[in-house]
C-alpha cells in the first residue's frame, strides 16, 4: 500500500468526523493478514 492512500484516507476520515476507517489491497494472497490496515483518529477517543 502506498503512502498517498493512507493520507487520503487520514484526510477523508478528518472532513467527514469518522472514528475509523479501513484500507483494503485486494491483490495479495490473503486479505485478512496482509491486505488490510486499520485507522483510528482522534474522534475515536471521544466516542466513549
Amino acid at each position: 500500500m502506498n503512502a498517498v492512500y493512507e493520507a487520503r484516507l487520514l484526510t477523508y476520515m478528518k472532513l467527514l468526523k469518522c472514528p475509523k476507517g479501513i484500507l483494503i489491497n485486494f491483490n495479495c494472497a490473503n486479505i485478512f493478514n496482509e491486505g488490510q490496515k486499520t485507522f483510528v483518529n482522534e474522534y475515536f477517543s471521544k466516542l466513549k
